[in-house]
């Protein structure tokens, strides 16, 4: 090899190495757990990801470097503890072309209807920063299982608390970890605890429930 090749070549593949990006793996993060009052049901929000890490000296420098994002999507689960199930009931892809999401949110119920909102970094276009996105899209999910974009959430939505009862039974506690939801069933009138817990597959985000 001539030193001009040598000279022209091994810098290319030095920067080749530098600038590279690991194997695609799956990113996920919980967002909220609401459950619906006076039920055993629960809402969760999950944020979808397939990315590639980046590798090398300069994709890395300073701070560890940005991965790259394959594929994105916001997921809204329900789990109803009397019927033993967790299902995917809403799924959108790509964050609804929301630049830079931030999360996925429950926002509370209505009669039979479940809502939640996608939105960006800065919170609303109240409060934002220099990264932020007003965008806030709302989304309804019918009881017959439609998902509906919306203008505007509707007054009065509703929300089962965590920290106790509001007037009798049913009753729910949770206590939501990486990947995984502790919930306990009717703790507060009950001598005995009945826990289920609510897990999330790493890699596909697909729902397992355990029930007591």
């Amino acid at each position: 090899m001539s030193l001009l090749l040598r000279a022209l070549v091994l810098p290319a593949i030095f920067m080749l190495a530098a600038c590279s990006y690991g194997p695609e793996r799956t990113a996920l993060a919980l967002g909220n757990v609401v459950a619906k009052p006076q039920s055993h049901q629960l809402a969760v929000t999950l944020e979808y990801r397939r990315v590639r890490e980046p590798t090398g000296a300069l994709n890395t420098f300073p701070d560890g470097g940005i991965r790259k994002v394959i594929h994105r999507e916001a997921r809204v689960y329900l789990c109803d503890l009397d019927r033993g199930t967790a299902e995917l009931v809403a799924t959108i892809p790509d964050f609804a072309g929301i630049p830079h999401p931030k999360s996925v949110w429950i926002q509370g119920w209505q009669a039979d209807a479940l809502y939640f909102s996608l939105f960006g970094y800065g919170g609303d276009r109240h409060s934002g920063d220099d990264l932020s996105d007003e965008r806030r899209l709302f989304f309804r999910i019918t009881p017959d299982g439609r998902v509906l974009e919306i203008d505007e959430l509707p007054e009065g939505l509703e929300r089962g608390r965590n920290s106790g009862p509001a007037q009798s039974p049913p009753f729910l506690r949770w206590s939501a970890g990486h990947l995984d939801i502790e919930i306990a069933i009717d703790a507060l009138f009950s001598e005995t605890t009945r826990r289920a817990r609510l897990t999330f597959d790493s890699e596909t985000g697909e729902p397992r429930l355990s029930m007591p």
